[in-house]
């Protein structure tokens, strides 16, 4: 006679007990994730949905209960500051044009437009001792000091500008450097002397 087989859902425990498992464990197997999922299959398949007791223990444990799943809740925060700092920031295109000859601690005027609605001239790109960094348009106020006639006025977008005035600087001066480059590399080959074979060959011609 042909053995029957146990459901997959079964096993043995350490007593030689047939028991059923859940996810392939026996309950004193569980940890807290487990019981958790086993009482959310549980409201499933009793109530058709999700209680609320349950959904709270599940927030009290640091999860949120999303697509069959728990997720930690710090990812959900991530996600929520991911959000916010894509609606803090708009799109940005950037023109730089750099300085033909170094004035001071200038090396370039940039233009912005943000949200491909609105335009912002008169920026510049300054050098210092710490390095480079990004001036807005300014001006002289009544107590003899520049103030900034337009500015970022959230951390994400400062920085989302700051970003793009400098990468686009950093194309702009690498530019003129590789044509440069190129042509002297243009030079050097036509001034170099013709192989022995190719000058042969070249007294054959005529």
């Amino acid at each position: 006679m042909e053995e029957k087989r146990m459901p997959a859902r079964y096993r043995m425990d350490e007593t030689g007990q047939m028991r059923r498992t859940w996810n392939g464990k026996l309950p004193e197997e569980f940890n807290e994730k487990d019981m958790l999922l086993f009482a959310i299959d549980t409201d499933l398949t009793l109530n058709g949905r999700v209680s609320a007791d349950t959904l709270d223990a599940v927030r009290k444990a640091g999860y949120s209960y999303e697509n069959g799943a728990l997720m930690p809740l710090e990812m959900d925060h991530q996600k929520e500051a991911k959000m916010e700092q894509q609606n803090n920031t708009m799109e940005i295109s950037v023109k730089v044009y750099p300085v033909q000859k170094e004035s001071g601690n200038l090396l370039a005027f940039a233009s912005a437009t943000i949200g491909g609605c609105f335009a912002v001239n008169g920026i510049r790109v300054m050098n210092s001792e710490k390095g480079k960094f990004v001036a807005m348009p300014s001006s002289k106020g009544g107590d003899g000091k520049y103030h900034d006639i337009c500015c970022p006025t959230t951390a994400e977008m400062r920085k989302a500008l700051d970003a793009a005035v400098k990468g686009e600087y950093e194309k702009a001066v690498e530019k003129p450097s590789l044509r440069g480059a190129l042509q002297s590399a243009a030079k050097e080959a036509a001034a170099r002397p013709a192989p022995e074979g190719q000058r042969t060959a070249d007294k054959g011609a005529r």
